[in-house]
């Protein structure tokens, strides 16, 4: 069994874009912006044992310059161990969803199942989730391979298989009719 104190902050990537560039004649230029204008970009997760057996992973996002977190617990052995850390994802996602989507009708990310399948000699995790909003529901899948450590591998699959529907959710919900309203906290 892994040692909490060996798992922790594994990524730190970080992303934000440019606000202000610099021109050839040294005066600033701002860039024009859109309604949406984020990008959803994995900042860091955490793993820790919470107590003998249970796992937790929190997974933090960033879009539009705001974080969000997500977190999940469960049992550390199959099939709990590989739904945690896409449960964590897609609570992330949801908490970005209620700030930033201003339609009507909020759409849902739903985890269908986490498998570990072989391709090759190699171990893939492969997330499926159905995107719904009102009017339709799509099957959402991704993979990617298990190499070192399985959690982030898990939460880089449900945000590959999640980010393009999430991001024309956001476009959308931006420009929708009720987007005027201003109905939900900041």
């Amino acid at each position: 069994m892994p040692n909490s104190d060996d798992r922790g902050l594994v990524s730190g990537e970080t992303s934000a874009s440019p606000q202000g560039q610099s021109s050839p004649a040294g005066k600033s230029k701002v860039r024009d912006k859109s309604p949406y204008d984020g990008f959803i970009r994995l900042v860091g997760h955490r793993v820790r044992e919470v107590q003998p057996g249970v796992v937790q992973v929190e997974a933090q996002i960033t879009c539009r310059g705001r974080s969000f977190n997500g977190a999940a617990s469960g049992a550390e052995g199959p099939p709990d161990r590989l739904r945690v850390p896409a449960l964590a994802t897609l609570r992330a996602l949801d908490a970005c969803l209620q700030i930033f989507y201003l339609g009507i009708s909020e759409p849902t990310l739903v985890l269908d199942n986490v498998v570990e399948v072989s391709v090759g000699d190699f171990p893939v995790a492969v997330v499926m989730i159905t995107a719904a909003d009102k009017e339709n529901s799509t099957p959402l899948v991704a993979a990617c391979p298990l190499v070192g450590m399985s959690d982030l591998a898990i939460i880089l699959a449900t945000l590959q298989a999640t980010t393009r529907t999430v991001s024309h959710w956001l476009a959308v919900g931006a420009r929708s009719p009720s987007a005027g309203r201003q109905d939900r906290p900041q």
